[in-house]
């Protein structure tokens, strides 16, 4: 009988000792989907190799962010132009990708066409934090902002590799707007300028000498000035008015204002550049930056970068129906600069960074270094 027991006891303790010792090669809470089986627990399935531990995405979602850590935003999105112009559906780019990258978290509300701020007031209510986002042109802003001021000059830009500069020039205008509390979060693309001009056709800077250009901003203006021209200050809505009336007889300006504002209907004269007319920036309110976790600003500069490629894609579009709208009206004498004439140009805006280089900082320094790789 004690031989007996003692046999069920010893295979008692087989039985429980085969129970405890089979799981010290099971770990339930590292055999997580899509994590190897063996992954130790204090290592997260998805750090990059030699990396800090950190890691690059979440688990699973292929994302630079993890979507669980996505809160519920409403953000407020004010510019002075309408939503069916070009610049409009450039932002609308931004707005949709947000909303879509968030699965609806995360929405902009859009307070365009000046019903909430006129483009001169966004900087100003941004740094106010009145908005949360808003479309800026650096010639509205080198009172406040001077290091921003190289990007104002007409021609800043004529080059043929948009993205390539844009990468470029990230970081110097991020710490540029940075010093004033605002996030630089992209750039809208502009697209190519015209010149027009009620009185002769505009080949070189020479040709403007005598005339009354519109001029918005007091680079643009002394650039001008520098062609030959007396500058005046105009608003957008008096332009077509003052040229009408010969207050004016030219501006340097986007293609996309000379076919809305039907500038060429009033001007004989188109001259068709390579320039960009002033840089455009989406910025949004520092405060509002710094008051998301580190997941909420990678979607958003996510959505940053989308909306920089698609609204590379909107102002091509335009620009080339802008173009085609002009030559069918067959109202203008047209004339496309060459190459050597575009270079004239050029050198005034060189001569121009060299005059405004005592009134920058460091960063606008950096700035204009970069630039002259740029001008033609």
């Amino acid at each position: 009988m004690k031989i007996a027991l003692c046999f069920i006891l010893v295979a008692a303790m087989l039985i429980a000792t085969a129970a405890c010792g089979g799981g010290e090669n099971q770990s339930p809470d590292n055999n997580q989907a899509g994590a190897p089986a063996n992954t130790p627990a204090s290592t997260p399935a998805n750090t990059p190799e030699g990396g800090s531990g950190t890691p690059v995405s979440n688990v699973g979602s292929g994302l630079p962010w993890d979507p669980d850590n996505i809160g519920e935003h409403t953000f407020i999105m004010a510019h002075g132009l309408p939503a069916t112009g070009m610049t409009g559906l450039q932002y609308n780019e931004f707005a949709v990708a947000v909303e879509e990258l968030s699965g609806g978290r995360m929405v902009v509300d859009q307070r365009i066409g000046g019903t909430l701020l006129t483009d001169t007031e966004t900087l100003d209510g941004v740094m106010m934090g009145t908005v949360d986002f808003v479309h800026n042109l650096t010639a509205f802003v080198t009172g406040t902002i001077n290091d921003v001021s190289p990007l104002s000059m007409p021609g800043y830009y004529a080059g043929d590799d948009w993205f390539g500069f844009l990468e470029s020039s990230r970081d110097i205008i991020t710490d540029i707007y940075a010093e004033y509390g605002v996030k630089f979060l992209g750039s809208v693309a502009q697209g190519k300028s015209a010149i027009v001009c009620t009185e002769r056709q505009i080949r070189t800077p020479g040709d403007a000498v005598g005339l009354s250009f519109r001029a918005s901003g007091t680079w643009i203006s002394r650039n001008v000035e520098a062609w030959g021209a007396a500058p005046t200050m105009l608003s957008l809505a008096d332009l077509p008015d003052a040229l009408q009336r010969g207050v004016v007889q030219g501006v340097a300006t986007g293609l996309q204002i000379t076919v809305p504002f039907q500038l060429y209907q009033i001007a004989r004269y188109v001259t068709f550049t390579d320039m960009n007319e002033t840089f455009g920036s989406l910025l949004m309110s520092g405060s509002r930056w710094e008051s998301l976790n580190a997941d909420e600003q990678a979607l958003l500069t996510e959505a940053a970068r989308i909306f920089e490629r698609n609204s590379f894609d909107i102002a091509q579009e335009f620009i080339n129906t802008y173009i085609d709208e002009i030559e069918t009206a067959g109202l203008n004498e047209i004339h496309h600069l060459t190459p050597e004439e575009q270079r004239a140009f050029s050198e005034i805006t060189f001569r121009m960074f060299d005059e405004m280089t005592p009134e920058l900082g460091p960063n606008g320094l950096r700035l204009i270094e970069l630039l002259r790789n740029y001008i033609r």
